[in-house]
């Protein structure tokens, strides 16, 4: 198979680490209408919480297409989650077979490369060390469920809002903006006037990494909102990437394992290994 086919796969997953009852695609779309309100700060911040998608474990099916340059790729997936705990993604390009997993927990990621039969398998603090992006597990966690977060802190509470700086992008939206001291990266959040997020953005200006989380497609999930399209794009100095995740058959609160197991026989590899992947020849 097309190794290039792989490689771009590859990179939501890595550069995104280092973005009830069965829900059907046809649900209706709920779309906002409310006008921004004048909010002190603090309401702002925990109606934004407060609509939160809740749920205690999630899973879906993905339909994940990709555009890098002149190429486009598709290819199917599910993602698994235990809140707090460990989030999954098991990317399965044909007939349902997984080639490649990602794996994370707050201390730990794991990349297992079925096609090359090796792994990853680093603690955060260490891939921090080399790879300072301002990324961990809750950052990772809240991207896919469009949860606010705050850079460095595993849960987020009303007083937070005074490390965000608060303006009305328009009549429909607010935009909210803070820094992360570490590592230097600029994130923001478009949120509209019935509190949802819709776009979330990372920034880091010295090194000239951008990306942008989209959210579209919200529908009711028992009583809440949940969008089921959403849409990244991911640049640097050298190159671009667009891709956009459908989901489907989204369940809450159902019982998930979630584990980190090697297959015996996989050799262990480093993320620079890996990386090479990514890199164009």
């Amino acid at each position: 198979m097309n190794i290039s086919y792989y490689r771009h796969i590859l990179i939501i997953c890595l550069l995104s680490t280092v973005t009830f009852t069965a829900c059907k695609p046809k649900q209706k779309i709920v779309y906002s209408t409310s006008p921004v309100e004048e909010k002190a700060h603090n309401e702002l911040f925990s109606d934004i919480i407060t609509s939160e998608f809740p749920y205690r474990t999630f899973s879906a099916k993905l339909n994940m297409g990709m555009t890098a340059g002149t190429k486009s790729f598709n290819s199917k997936a599910n993602i698994r989650i235990i809140r707090d705990e460990a989030l999954q993604i098991s990317i399965q390009p044909l007939f349902g077979v997984e080639m490649f997993r990602l794996y994370m927990n707050p201390d730990t990621v794991f990349l297992l490369d079925r096609m090359n039969k090796r792994y990853v398998l680093e603690s955060i603090a260490t891939l921090k060390e080399f790879y300072p992006v301002g990324f961990d597990y809750y950052t990772m966690q809240s991207l896919f469920t469009n949860a606010l977060f705050v850079s460095g802190k595993e849960r987020i509470d009303v007083s937070d809002y005074r490390a965000f700086s608060y303006n009305r992008a328009s009549d429909q939206n607010y935009y909210i903006t803070a820094k992360d001291a570490t590592s230097g990266i600029d994130y923001s959040f478009t949120v509209n006037g019935d509190d949802r997020i819709t776009f979330a953005h990372l920034m880091q200006p010295e090194k000239k990494y951008y990306m942008q989380w989209g959210y579209h497609n919200f529908a009711v999930l028992n009583s809440a909102t949940f969008p089921h399209k959403m849409n990244v794009t991911l640049s640097s100095a050298s190159r671009k990437i667009d891709a956009e995740l459908l989901f489907s058959d989204v369940v809450t609160d159902n019982s998930i394992l979630l584990g980190l197991n090697v297959p015996s026989g996989y050799t262990r590899t480093s993320m620079d290994e890996i990386l090479k992947i990514l890199s164009p020849k």
